[in-house]
């Protein structure tokens, strides 16, 4: 039985966490949509959208499941891995409404080298009336999820990435991420 697609969950599990990323793509591409979906829903509990953020917690729920699954415990895959999604994203739904994302500064910085002038002067607390000022620093800040606010401004008052990640109660990972997402924005609001 050499294909992938042949093998159960926990084969493909068992395979995948002894590093064969073949396994994990099978086994990731078999979940993909079930990720999604839960990411998609508990999106919808905090009230606004940041299904990017719950979908890569969700990814790392999934990869957790993938490395942690013992199938001697008796649990199917697909129920083990549900589970460590439903985990991690309660966390993160329940670290959102904790309070911990609050915007902190206001100021950003979003290319790594150099501060853009007009978002300099961007104020945290009226971030509706900047939407309405129609300037190129409000429009782009209106563009970010309120946790890639909060930790580009968490960055500009000099915390690292970890406690970053401690203060909201996230991955370092997941700031990582909002700092990319921060710089790709940023630089597609600079083009068009």
């Amino acid at each position: 039985m050499n294909s992938y697609t042949e093998r159960s969950d926990a084969e493909l599990a068992v395979l995948a966490s002894d590093d064969d990323q073949a396994a994990f793509a099978c086994l990731f591409g078999r979940y993909n949509t079930m990720i999604h979906a839960k990411a998609v829903e508990k999106s919808r509990i905090c009230g606004v959208d940041i299904t990017d953020d719950m979908s890569q917690e969700a990814a790392i729920g999934f990869l957790h499941a993938v490395r942690s699954y013992d199938p001697s415990k008796g649990a199917s895959f697909r129920t083990y891995a549900e589970r460590c999604v439903d985990h991690i994203l309660t966390s993160a739904v329940r670290s959102y409404f904790s309070g911990k994302n609050v915007i902190l500064n206001n100021s950003l910085l979003l290319d790594g080298t150099e501060q853009d002038e007009d978002l300099a002067a961007l104020d945290a607390t009226d971030v509706e009336g900047l939407a309405l000022s129609g300037d190129t620093g409000s429009s782009f800040l209106v563009r970010l999820s309120e946790l890639e606010q909060a930790v580009a401004r968490m960055r500009l008052k000099g915390l690292s990435y970890e406690e970053t990640a401690d203060s909201l109660g996230i991955s370092v990972k997941s700031v990582d991420n909002a700092i990319q997402r921060i710089r790709q924005k940023y630089k597609a609001s600079k083009r068009g």
